[in-house]
């Protein structure tokens, strides 16, 4: 007679064995990677994907060690240097982002039919922020920039370059809608009120936007047909204010070209290994040719910009000076073509330095452009002088 109490034996099938197994090298690899040496940072996983540096633990005090906070630190650095770690955090992120339709960071907005939008900044935008008080301030700083650049005799150009939201607001998911009222709109009039040359690029960009992509699906910035058509809104309000400036670059010179890259946003989502994005690019004749040499080694200020110069060897050409974020660097290639002198300074942070008066005074240039995309207005009530 059989005990109902007795244990039964457990029956193994081979698929046990397969998870034992891989559940063993899971554990066994990375720990043999690091005994051989193959532990560490991978400093431009970190950068472009966590949009971090690596951390460092700092020195054992005796404060640490009476409350433990050393090995949280340990702990960070440790996992910061682990073998196989962007491995391991790609394959999460592009099983969540094929099978889940999500994305692994909360930096990226995933839209409707494959578009990604820059979900920090761009988020609390469309939400209404910032106040009218903060845009004030802001009006206020870009106005002083206008006056000290108009006592010397330089024309300054606000150049405003719309959000990805802003041209393809039909891509957005369902649940996030644009403000009524963007601070765009309502930052405009205030500059223009204190006498500001304001170039907004909003409307040209949707123009063309209807005749062809001017943004990727998965980067935050503009593509070159995007950044021609703001070119081609600043040359014209330009001289319309009679700044005098050449359109040296005109649409039958312009080849475009496609190109198969990748993106800021994929890579921010985790997926840039495996997900392409595509890009168009204008080919034209070019007559600038970059000067490498830094001219400012007395100006302190200069380090918080990203620097890039160029020159055409045609003297009726003028002088020009041009601070931004990094949609700046869509424009450089066909503001260059229209200056025998072109400095473009991008800055690293829309809180930090945004103009450089050093460079304007060093330079003299006969036209000073600021550009400045929308979303970096939710810092408005920061920026400064």
């Amino acid at each position: 007679m059989t005990d109902p109490n007795a244990p039964v034996a457990t029956q193994r099938g081979p698929g046990d064995l397969v998870v034992a197994v891989l559940f063993a090298v899971l554990l066994l690899v990375p720990a043999a990677l690091a005994l051989t040496g193959h532990a560490g940072f991978d400093v431009d996983f970190l950068l472009n994907t966590e949009q971090r540096k690596p951390f460092v633990a700092p020195p054992v005090t005796s404060g640490a060690l009476a409350t433990g906070g050393w090995q949280r630190d340990a702990e960070r650095e440790i996992a910061d240097g682990f073998p196989l770690r962007r491995q391991l955090i790609t394959g999460y992120d592009y099983a969540k982002y094929v099978w889940l339709g999500d994305v692994g960071s909360t930096s990226v907005i995933r839209g409707r039919d494959g578009w990604l939008f820059y979900g920090a900044e761009e988020r609390d935008y469309l939400e209404g922020k910032p106040t009218d008080a903060d845009l004030a301030h802001a009006a206020a700083v870009y106005a002083a920039r206008s006056a000290w650049c108009t006592r010397r005799g330089i024309p300054y150009v606000f150049v405003l370059v719309p959000n990805k939201s802003t041209i393809y607001a039909q891509y957005l998911p369902p649940g996030i809608r644009r403000a009524t009222a963007t601070a765009a709109d309502r930052l405009l009039p205030m500059l223009r009120a204190r006498g500001v040359r304001v170039v907004d690029t909003r409307q040209a960009l949707l123009d063309a936007s209807r005749r062809g992509d001017v943004y990727t699906r998965g980067d935050t910035h503009w593509n070159d047909a995007g950044a021609y058509a703001a070119y081609r809104a600043v040359i014209a309000a330009l001289r319309q204010a009679r700044v005098p400036i050449r359109d040296t670059i005109a649409p039958s010179s312009i080849v475009p070209r496609r190109r198969t890259g990748t993106g800021d946003l994929l890579k921010i989502a985790g997926v840039s290994g495996t997900i392409s994005n595509e890009w168009l690019d204008y080919d034209f004749p070019r007559r600038a040719r970059e000067i490498t040499a830094l001219p400012y080694p007395n100006d302190p200020d200069a380090a918080a910009f990203g620097y890039y110069a160029s020159a055409v060897d045609d003297p009726s050409l003028p002088k020009i000076v041009a601070f931004g974020d990094s949609f700046l660097a869509g424009l450089r290639p066909f503001l260059a073509e229209d200056a025998r002198r072109f400095v473009a300074l991008d800055h690293h942070s829309v809180q930090g330095s945004q103009f450089d008066q050093r460079v304007v005074d060093a330079d003299k240039p006969d036209i000073v452009i600021q550009e400045l995309v929308e979303r970096s207005l939710v810092f408005a009530g920061s920026f400064t002088e």
